[in-house]
């Protein structure tokens, strides 16, 4: 129902035949300003029309809708999306989910004109405007259709069809949604929380949400993109129920994942190896030196990620580290090298506990780069060696099993089916307790939580449910103190694969004492120091297809481990004390210091020894 007398804003309509604005009329009602103003663009009359808001707060008005004559404009283009999510409601597509695709497709015109889908959804003078653009909106209809025929099984015309009369609904429901701005005026002077409290005692059940997302849409209206962003900050801010802070994540969301806004909000970034750090320190809460030229309320968004779980914007965040990642663009400006060490330090950056931030896009994307970054001399790996190489990067097999169960769920994954179940099997062969699953310095209540986060994973995985329900009560049994994760009934190509031997202590005074049996480090794992071997020998060997292959015996002289530490990729080989052995420990920050000093006084030297680790790394790749 309507609640003119309510509402102290003044609606004026201004034409432009090429000098200035003028006024022509004005209402107390929006949807009253916005037909009229859509008469007289149809008209032909006038090169542009406006309508602005003023209210009895404001110092200025608000530009709520501007267009020109078609045929001044630029033409716009949609922005194809590889996916969709499907509404079978019309209610969903208010949501977040149908929001963020709709607004992927008409990016071009939401960015031209300074609007979130969410305005664009309430606002009958742009959505009128869209539907006359005879060449962008068909096109826009018809990706998504094309879409959503994919998860229908319709024909691409039928989903047309549906697609031009939910437009035609929500085209009217804009029209007369008068009373969202009595409401953005309530949460303005009263909180979120008030103002969905009138809306739940006012309105009936079925438009509830509509209006909710109505208020939304109006308390963002006419602002610039860091205006918008800042009122979305605050709401979250001064949010005492769970429901309001998911709302106003919603719009921090929506805004982060146009192209404009981003560019608007931080500024613009030199390289996007830059971009996607910042990304990921945001998400974690660790942003907290903002640069002068970013908004100032980034740090207020960083501060909220430490208190909230804003799960739709690190989503969306996290989308764009891996939409980039995943792609052929260059990281740096340095070149491949450079690249090389950029990304082993972004996957470093976004590993978790149990996998990778990000799920399967993230996971498949890490993939990717890993075979076009890790290979040698411009080579690319296959991508079997890629995901190996990838596992490599994890810290730990609670990270290395969380990857390969996210992998499962995404294209690249499902492709490689065979190669992701092989790791699988010969991974969880290899454990034995809950401590082989973490680092030992993780206590018992935090690897019973990483327990119950793969087994989240594994339920998102797309393997057979006859194998995710024997791997989840293994789960719950070893999380239990059960012994073997892997049920004896199940059968792997790595069965003789023996437990590995225990962990070495912890070095003393620069050097290390292991008793015969202890390994000194493992083959994947990252490498922080390099050993001198003092007194004793060591055997370093290599895991291929389940069987040990043994590399080398190393005594009294010989130096190993300095791989790592030169090109900081993980451990290509196992090391473990034959006899009760003595070594010398090099910490990672003397050897950067020698390298940091040779590459000053002999820079040919010291490329002359890098490019010879790598093609040491490529040959050994080469032979598994």
């Amino acid at each position: 129902m309507s609640r003119d007398g309510w509402s102290t804003s003044t609606y004026e309509v201004l034409t432009n035949s090429g000098k200035r604005w003028v006024i022509d009329m004005s209402s107390s009602k929006r949807s009253e300003a916005m037909d009229y103003a859509e008469q007289l663009l149809n008209s032909g009359k006038y090169d542009g029309v406006r309508v602005t808001e003023m209210r009895d707060s404001w110092t200025r008005e608000k530009v709520l809708f501007e267009r020109y004559e078609s045929g001044r404009e630029k033409p716009l283009k949609i922005d194809p999306v590889p996916e969709a999510a499907f509404c079978n409601t019309l209610q969903a597509y208010y949501e977040l989910p149908a929001r963020l695709t709709m607004g992927r497709i008409v990016r071009a015109y939401l960015d031209r004109h300074t609007l979130t889908m969410l305005e664009l959804l309430y606002h009958p003078g742009h959505l009128r405007a869209l539907d006359r653009m005879d060449t962008f909106f068909p096109s826009a209809l018809q990706h998504g259709a094309q879409l959503q025929a994919k998860l229908t099984g319709q024909s691409k015309m039928e989903r047309i069809d549906k697609l031009q009369t939910v437009f035609d609904k929500i085209l009217k429901y804009a029209r007369k949604n008068d009373d969202s701005a009595h409401y953005a005026q309530v949460l303005a002077a009263h909180g979120m929380e008030r103002a969905i409290a009138e809306i739940e005692a006012e309105i009936g059940d079925k438009k509830q949400r509509r209006a909710i997302y109505g208020m939304l849409a109006d308390t963002m209206e006419g602002l610039g993109w860091r205006e918008k962003f800042a009122i979305s900050i605050g709401l979250v801010e001064a949010a005492t129920e769970q429901r309001a802070v998911a709302l106003a994540d919603e719009l921090i969301a929506e805004l982060l994942d146009g192209v404009a806004a981003v560019q608007e909000i931080f500024g613009g970034f030199a390289t996007p190896i830059e971009a996607w750090k910042t990304y990921t320190q945001i998400v974690s809460g660790r942003f907290d030196k903002v640069p002068k030229y970013m908004s100032p309320d980034l740090a207020r968004l960083n501060a909220l990620f430490a208190e909230h779980d804003l799960e739709a914007t690190r989503m969306v965040l996290l989308r764009r580290i891996a939409k980039g990642l995943g792609g052929t663009q260059a990281l740096s400006k340095e070149g491949r090298d450079e690249d090389r060490n950029a990304f082993i330090g972004l996957v470093r950056d976004l590993i978790e506990p149990t996998g990778i931030s990000g799920g399967p896009h993230m996971v498949e994307a890490v993939v990717l780069r890993a075979k076009t970054l890790l290979g040698e001399d411009g080579a690319d790996l296959p991508v079997e060696t890629a995901i190996r190489q990838a596992l490599y990067l994890m810290p730990s097999q609670a990270a290395r099993l969380g990857v390969l169960l996210d992998l499962t769920g995404s294209e690249l994954g499902q492709k490689h089916d065979v190669t992701i179940r092989q790791q699988l099997l010969h991974l969880l062969n290899e454990l034995r307790s809950i401590y082989d699953l973490f680092p030992p310095d993780v206590n018992d209540k935090d690897r019973v939580h990483g327990i119950d986060a793969l087994r989240q994973r594994l339920g998102m995985s797309t393997l057979q449910e006859d194998i995710k329900d024997t791997l989840s009560a293994s789960l719950v049994n070893i999380a239990n103190g059960g012994g073997q994760i892997l049920p004896s009934d199940v059968k792997t190509p790595d069965a003789d694969v023996k437990a590995s031997p225990k962990k070495r202590p912890t070095a003393k005074d620069g050097e290390l004492i292991l008793a015969k049996g202890n390994v000194l480090f493992e083959e994947g794992e990252q490498g922080t120091e390099a050993y001198l071997i003092a007194d004793g020998v060591l055997e370093v060997y290599r895991s291929h297809n389940g069987q040990k292959q043994h590399l080398a015996m190393l005594s009294k002289g010989e130096i190993l481990g300095e791989m790592s530490l030169i090109d900081h990729q993980p451990r290509m080989a196992s090391a473990v004390a034959v006899v009760d052995t003595k070594l010398v420990v090099i910490s990672d920050a003397n050897l950067q210091g020698r390298l940091a000093k040779l590459a000053k006084d002999d820079q040919v030297l010291h490329f002359l020894l890098k490019t010879m680790v790598r093609r040491l790394r490529g040959l050994a790749r080469i032979t598994e």
